[in-house]
């Protein structure tokens, strides 16, 4: 695994080298945009930001440009204020062995659950139909029974695409935030849970007799 740090703190960069020389690339932090010009995005499992730059926002959004499938990780204070990237880890301290295993840590979760989305993403081809509905995601509106029912807006209408797609099977809630929200954070899953609650509101407001369900411990299953 490689991972590229882009840290201004000195103390990280040292002690990432110093845990694990050969996974660790490190990248000066004062090259800016041209320091990931040279990046393929074959030799990189993920890029880390530290939040003490700055130009981080910057960073961030030109890799997502450039290579918008390699999880890109927030690491330090604040990190919840940035946009557009897939990890954050809220850190202060020096403890940077911590540091440096919560990044392992998120990055293999995230390569499981992405590899996991691209099998599920893999499947949609048109027009998505479960039971008596159908959902047509170009026009990202639901149908019952031939009957259009309601467009649908972009966060509702991918969980009712990942639901539909693998109806009456259990998702991770993980693999949902990654496909939707292209990150999986406290906020973004709050933010889920209010969708949801929308989708279901809709199913009965609409007599679909179909039900979103919360597994504990698993993920949502439409049935």
């Amino acid at each position: 695994m490689k991972i590229v740090l882009n840290a201004q703190n000195s103390n990280i960069i040292s002690g990432f080298l110093k845990i694990s020389k050969n996974i660790v690339e490190i990248i000066p932090a004062n090259i800016e945009k041209m320091l990931f010009d040279s990046i393929t995005a074959g030799d990189v499992n993920a890029f880390v930001i530290d939040n003490s730059t700055s130009y981080s926002q910057k960073s961030i959004d030109f890799i997502k440009k450039k290579h918008p499938y390699i999880p890109v990780v927030v690491i330090g204070k604040d990190v919840c204020k940035l946009n557009n990237a897939d990890i954050y880890i809220e850190f202060e301290g020096e403890d940077y062995d911590l540091l440096f295993n919560l990044v392992m840590k998120n990055v293999g979760n995230y390569e499981t659950n992405f590899a996991a989305l691209q099998r599920l993403t893999s499947q949609i081809k048109g027009k998505i139909e479960f039971g008596m509905c159908m959902y047509d995601p170009n026009k990202r509106t639901l149908y019952h029974n031939t009957i259009e029912v309601c467009k649908l807006s972009v966060k509702s209408g991918g969980i009712v695409e990942m639901l539909g797609l693998n109806f009456g099977k259990a998702i991770k809630k993980e693999v949902i935030l990654e496909r939707v929200w292209r990150k999986n954070d406290y906020y973004s899953s709050r933010s889920m849970d209010v969708y949801v609650t929308g989708l279901r509101k809709i199913l009965k407001e609409n007599n679909i007799n179909m039900k979103i369900k919360n597994i504990s411990g698993v993920g949502l299953i439409l049935e």
